[in-house]
C-alpha cells in the first residue's frame, strides 16, 4: 500500500493505483497538463472511499509506501485507464529534428547585412 500525499490531504491506496496516478502526473507535467483522477481510498475507519485528484503541472504530490496489515487496494480499470492515459501522452512527444531538417540553420555563411 501506498500514501498519496497532497496538500489537501493523505490517501492511502493501492501501490499500483498510486504508482500510476503518479506516473500520469509526471507526463501531465512533462506536458504542462493537468487532469483529474478518481481513484479509490482506504479511509480511517477500513471503509473504502473516493477521492478526485487534480495531478500534472503544479500539482504537489507524493507516493509514500505504507506498511500495514491491510490487503493492497486494487482497481484494474482504475490502473489500466491510467497507463492507456500515459501511454498516449508519451507517444505524442515530438520526435528530435534529423540534421538534414536544420541543416540550413547552421549555415555560416549568412550575409546578415542583406537579412537586416
Amino acid at each position: 500500500m501506498k500514501t498519496i500525499v497532497t496538500s489537501y490531504g493523505s490517501f492511502l491506496t493501492g501501490t499500483e493505483i498510486a504508482d500510476a496516478v503518479t506516473g500520469y502526473g509526471l507526463v501531465l507535467a512533462r506536458a504542462h497538463s493537468v487532469d483529474v483522477v478518481d481513484i479509490p481510498f482506504l479511509a480511517d475507519d477500513g471503509s473504502v472511499g473516493r477521492v478526485a485528484l487534480r495531478v500534472g503541472w503544479l500539482s504537489d504530490m507524493a507516493a509514500v509506501s505504507t506498511d500495514g496489515l491491510q490487503d493492497e487496494l486494487v482497481e484494474v480499470d482504475t490502473i489500466m485507464t491510467l497507463l492507456s492515459k500515459i501511454s498516449w501522452l508519451e507517444d505524442r512527444r515530438g520526435l528530435a529534428f534529423a540534421d538534414d531538417d536544420i541543416e540550413h540553420l547552421r549555415t555560416s555563411d549568412v550575409n546578415w547585412d542583406d537579412i537586416i
